[in-house]
């Protein structure tokens, strides 16, 4: 019983060979490029085990065999560069009687094949009489004439290999006269293509080659049921797991060990949109740099990121236990958020951030969706995160979507396509995540976005990886995705007016519940896109308003880092006491905790760095200065606060 060829044949090619019998012209696009692997045998084998794998090189070579083995007596193939080639099939005599001593008929090649052409067709005769192949070749107009009196034989079943159509013309829907003239032609061939009912049901054929559909005018193939485009797709799950059952012992291997299933069943799953070029590198990059192939994840991760280190795994434990603890000592007074970024964290150090799944997928290693009131950490978390995994602060990719909000944002976030201008720059997310593919991304006030930036969005939460301008794939499973949005502090009322919709005096728990009401309203009615609020799931974390005690750590942080500058960089010794710090906060943040703990930050800048400033330029020596900060209740300025001093207490 023979091998069905859906078991064994890629998609396109069951297609192919679905509707070849139907359909006289086909334009094969997309994964053109590849290499391809095909069973040489498949119809004569009884199972997969009998069957036989080669590859070849291009789509070119392959159609060319597959043609031959179902029986095509003659198979041409042009391109315009190397121009026509003509392939004669010789059928084996599988008689058992004599050979005849009537002349055989000669193949027919190159050479005469003219002469095939014209001696029962008087059009091709007047067309091709006085010319010869070489000239035919070189033009065209003529080569597509050739193939369309090819179509029409009834002698022999014919299929023609068209390669790189797509350069036919630069502008497929302004066509030129001669331009138009030659897909005219095709239509034509599709037309007048024979069938051959005492050879298997099957027709002359034609078969197209173009980088996308769209490179052919739309006219050839709307409700044209002659014609059929095929998209040739990368190995699918089972091909790649194929792929690895063959070719696992071209691998390197360190030493003899026992078969593990694990290894078949991880390659399909981590090496997903891979293409059989992308899968063969992985052999050369394994034995080059002498990889086992029981560590295949390793010669994957490297392929796709180009380090051969994994940060999660040379995370140190140790500090995955005390993170919390060395979070809270930059980030005050949200508890919450520190508690949902370590369980995230824990999960992706323990590889455990896809145990709901099926397979191993690109998913990002976690995402978390920041929102709530301005200045109170969401951005200062994401740092800390970026310091405590990557062990620097520079392993953040920080977007801005108040930068992404017209309709070609998208373009510039994957790059510009070949010919458009920027091409060459890159797009600004894909290429800053081929420098630091370990990375957080944070994308910060994503509700300033334009909704054409959403689709990117979903396809990095959902498949971890996007193709960018140049073709090429940037991975985002080693990733922490955060997005920090400031929705819900405003709503708009039913008068279609911006209002205060969370007030300081609210408890945590009414902040949350207003600001994820907004938030879902967002999305579902206002963005219209509650599949993007469902692919964040429970990944919300609200932040509060920065409340005492909060804002005395806040403001201490800050009055010891400036003490620990002015000692390391002036040797000069600042000091503050409680009561300062006290009489500070009343005066100076009570009345302004509502713009969190970046209003702290400008009123220390306001008050206490300008008044520092000035104090120690008015010094004849500061090296070895003593001095302190104190607030003069008995005296007020302009904004009647009582004035900040400092003052000289040593040299």
């Amino acid at each position: 019983m023979a091998l069905k060829t859906s078991e064994i044949f890629p998609r396109w090619l069951q297609e192919l060979s679905r509707f070849q019998s139907m359909k006289s012209q086909f334009f094969l696009y997309g994964n053109i490029y590849d290499c391809h692997y095909f069973p040489i045998n498949y119809n004569e084998a009884a199972n997969q085990d009998e069957l036989k794998w080669a590859k070849f090189p291009t789509i070119i070579q392959l159609l060319g065999k597959y043609l031959e083995i179902e029986g095509y007596e003659l198979i041409c193939k042009y391109d315009i560069v190397d121009l026509l080639s003509v392939k004669p099939i010789t059928k084996k005599d599988e008689s058992k009687e004599k050979p005849s001593e009537e002349k055989k008929e000669d193949p027919i090649t190159k050479k005469n094949i003219l002469q095939f052409l014209t001696k029962s067709n008087p059009e091709a005769k007047a067309y091709f009489t006085g010319r010869d192949i070489g000239r035919i070749e070189s033009n065209l107009g003529d080569v597509l004439s050739f193939f369309r009196f090819l179509s029409s034989n009834t002698e022999k079943l014919f299929a023609g290999i068209i390669d790189f159509s797509s350069r036919f013309t630069p502008n497929p829907n302004s066509l030129s006269e001669p331009e138009s003239r030659h897909f005219i032609k095709l239509v034509k061939a599709a037309q007048e293509s024979r069938f051959f009912p005492k050879k298997s049901d099957k027709r002359n054929i034609i078969i197209l080659i173009c980088d996308k559909l769209n490179d052919i005018p739309t006219w050839m193939l709307l409700e044209n049921p002659l014609t059929q485009g095929i998209e040739l797709q990368k190995p699918n799950t089972e091909e790649r797991k194929r792929f690895f059952s063959i070719q696992k012992k071209l691998f390197y291997h360190e030493k003899e060990r026992e078969e593990s299933k694990g290894d078949g069943q991880r390659f399909p799953d981590l090496t997903d949109e891979f293409s059989n070029h992308d899968l063969e590198n992985l052999i050369t990059l394994s034995r080059q740099e002498k990889i086992d192939v029981s560590e295949i994840h390793r010669v994957i991760d490297l392929y796709k990121f180009g380090v051969k280190e994994n940060f999660w795994e040379k995370l140190d434990q140790a500090k995955v236990k005390m993170a919390e603890a060395e979070l809270k000592k930059r980030v005050f007074g949200q508890e919450n958020a520190i508690k949902k970024s370590v369980d995230i964290i824990r999960r992706a150090k323990l590889g455990l951030h896809n145990i709901d799944k099926n397979k191993q997928n690109n998913k990002p290693k976690g995402v978390l969706f920041f929102a709530g009131p301005t200045g109170v950490g969401k951005t200062e978390l994401a740092k800390s995160l970026a310091d405590l995994i990557f062990s620097t602060d520079d392993a953040i990719i920080r977007l801005d979507m108040s930068e992404y909000n017209d309709s070609n944002s998208d373009v510039k976030l994957i790059g510009s396509p070949p010919g458009y201008v920027g091409y060459e720059e890159g797009g600004q997310l894909t290429r800053k995540m081929k420098e630091k593919p370990f990375s957080i991304v944070l994308f910060d006030e994503i509700e300033k976005a334009h909704p054409v930036v959403f689709d990117k969005f979903l396809q990095i939460l959902d498949d971890g990886r996007l193709t960018d301008g140049k073709g090429e794939t940037v991975y985002f499973s080693e990733s922490l995705i955060i997005f920090t949005s400031n929705l819900g502090i405003y709503r708009i009322n039913e008068r279609g007016q911006r209002v205060i919709n969370v007030e300081y005096e609210d408890s945590p728990g009414t902040v949350a519940e207003k600001i994820m009401s907004e938030i879902k309203m967002f999305f579902t009615t206002r963005l219209n896109r509650p599949e993007i609020l469902n692919r964040f799931g429970d990944n919300f974390v609200v932040f509060d308003f920065i409340r005492p005690p909060v804002d005395k750590l806040i403001l201490m942080k800050n009055l010891n880092t400036i003490k620990a500058n002015l000692m390391k960089q002036k040797k000069c010794d600042f000091q503050f006491d409680e009561k300062f710090v006290e009489l500070f906060r009343k005066h100076y943040i009570n009345d302004n905790l509502i713009n969190g703990g970046r209003g702290i930050n400008n009123r220390v800048e306001a008050y206490i760095k300008n008044g520092l400033s000035n104090f120690l330029f008015e010094q004849d020596k500061i090296d070895g200065l003593k001095f302190r900060v104190v607030i003069n209740e008995a005296k007020v300025g302009k904004d009647k606060k009582p004035l900040v001093e400092f003052e000289c207490i040593g040299v």
